[in-house]
């Protein structure tokens, strides 16, 4: 590319409003950066509810067509109204974070204060194990080492001291939870008037703005949304599939349930928004606590559950759900987890690749936007040149009909 194109380009109007709205986006996520997280959950329930009251209310009109008695089609026709659908949605929602918090929480904190108490019986049996293992291949792994290191007494005092630490965190976060909830709801309720609010400011003298915040919100819900419930499914699914292999397990083990099973089906679904690292990670417990279950065998049954788990979501569920917008070599989803991660922590295993499907959108789009300058550029040129040719060719053209005509 030539420094004057480049030149060119960098003053041209339209580019020059394209970086300025991405500019002004940017510093205004400097400034709000505390509040991102609320408005991060917020965008999820908002896109996710949305879905399923838009799917509700769709089925509750289809079957008001059916109802033969008047009083109960225009039941189904006024319940199927988007606001109404929207809000008992949000009702059953909180109705059941409530009864989990009353059933599923509490025996998940009892099975979580079990897994650390047993932590060090369960190290030692698999430390034994691997012993045996080295012996037989005359060679040091270096595991038990590692183990050693993690699961020694004073590991074991500061990984529960800093459980305990993060329960006071419990209250900050359920308080963005709610706030996000509220936010959410109020934005669907409100939606229409939103949306006429904003389209005044397709006048004036920053219209632009509201046409590239609309393309860019746009690529970060596809990014974020799409990919994200496509995650939530994935996770879904793999949670359930791991609890039933489990139970499967425990069946033919004599009866006797699988330890911390509800708590490893939550690890399980946590991990799962992880794209393909999520399984592996997600295994290590169970595999560990496999092992102080049942030995080798047991081990064995959960090496082929893990393996069949990941071949659905390889083969059946990512190509069904998220092959449209979400191919991507694992090579590089490897390398963009470890990037991220390193950036923003553990939540970047969750962003990291939405993000990545942001960047190259908007890429893409400057690429498209540079094309088409390019190609302006190009022809504005070729037609300067003919108009040259041309009036230098009607020039001499009228010379000779003046010598001619002498």
């Amino acid at each position: 590319m030539h420094f004057p194109f480049l030149f060119k380009l960098i003053l041209n109007r339209y580019f020059f409003q394209k970086l300025f709205a991405i500019t002004l986006l940017l510093i205004g996520i400097y400034f709000l950066e505390s509040f991102l997280a609320i408005f991060l959950i917020a965008f999820l329930f908002s896109y996710l509810f949305l879905d399923v009251a838009k799917v509700i209310s769709l089925k509750m009109v289809q079957l008001s067509d059916h109802m033969s008695h008047r009083l109960v089609r225009k039941f189904f026709r006024t319940g199927s109204s988007l606001s109404i659908v929207i809000t008992f949605v949000y009702i059953t929602f909180i109705l059941v974070v409530i009864s989990l918090f009353y059933t599923l929480i509490p025996h998940l904190l009892e099975e979580g204060k079990g897994l650390i108490h047993d932590a060090p019986v369960i190290t030692s049996q698999v430390q034994n194990a691997i012993i045996h293992l080295e012996d037989s291949l005359n060679m040091n792994l270096g595991i038990n080492q590692a183990l050693n290191n993690f699961f020694n007494p004073t590991s074991v005092q500061e990984l529960v001291k800093g459980a305990f630490e993060n329960i006071k965190n419990i209250g900050i976060f359920l308080t963005k939870f709610f706030i996000a909830l509220i936010l959410s709801y109020v934005f669907l309720i409100d939606k229409g008037k939103i949306n006429l609010y904003l389209e005044t400011m397709k006048e004036g003298n920053f219209s632009f703005l509201y046409e590239e915040y609309r393309i860019i919100f746009g690529k970060i819900t596809k990014g974020f949304g799409l990919i994200f419930k496509a995650q939530a499914i994935i996770a879904f699914v793999n949670a359930v599939l791991t609890v039933i292999g489990l139970l499967i397990v425990s069946f033919f083990h004599g009866g006797e349930a699988f330890p911390y099973i509800i708590t490893l089906g939550v690890i399980v679904f946590i991990f799962g928004f992880v794209p393909i690292l999520g399984t592996f990670l997600s295994g290590i417990p169970i595999l560990i606590i496999g092992y102080n279950y049942g030995g080798m065998s047991v081990i064995i049954a959960i090496l082929s559950m893990v393996t069949f788990i990941h071949a659905v979501e390889a083969y059946y569920l990512n190509p069904k759900i998220v092959s449209s917008y979400m191919e991507l070599p694992v090579f590089f989803t490897f390398l963009i987890l470890l990037i991220s991660e390193h950036i923003f922590g553990f939540v970047g295993l969750l962003i990291g690749v939405p993000l990545f499907y942001i960047l190259v959108d908007v890429l893409k789009d400057f690429d498209h936007f540079v094309t088409k300058i390019t190609h302006a550029s190009t022809t504005f040129h070729e037609t300067k040149d003919e108009t040259k040719e041309a009036i230098s060719q009607g020039i001499r053209l009228s010379r000779s009909g003046k010598r001619e005509g002498k």
